[in-house]
């Protein structure tokens, strides 16, 4: 009797643990890429504690390295996007670098965001 309560018990439990990763993979860590429409969006976890300035365990870094990510793809909006969340995280001079990326893939200039886009990844 014992055995059959255990086995149930760790079938139930499995059970679970499938549905729940199935309705949110974010729940074990793991990455997912959702493709909608013409938009191209990568979400990602971390574990780490996000420091002051913005440093290499912070959202900031998460999201520069997304965006990093969209640009190699084309994908200006996706760039976009996750440049503007890293924007709320970032000071000194990565967050200046930052906004010069921006403000050159709004104006059309991918070469000169790349740039940008890294300098600020080399300041966190």
């Amino acid at each position: 009797m014992k055995i059959k309560t255990n086995i149930c018990s760790l079938v139930i439990a499995s059970v679970i643990a499938a549905m729940v990763i199935g309705i949110n993979p974010f729940a074990f860590g793991q990455n997912s890429t959702n493709l909608t429409g013409s938009s191209k969006m990568i979400f990602s976890t971390s574990n780490s504690t996000a420091s002051a300035n913005g440093g290499s365990g912070s959202q900031g870094n998460v999201h520069l390295d997304a965006a990093m990510k969209a640009l190699q793809s084309r994908d200006k909006n996706g760039a976009l996007m996750h440049m503007n969340k890293a924007a709320k995280t970032l000071t000194g001079a990565a967050k200046m670098h930052l906004d010069a990326a921006i403000s050159a893939l709004q104006s059309g200039d991918t070469s000169g965001a790349t740039m940008h886009l890294q300098e600020s990844q080399k300041n966190l």
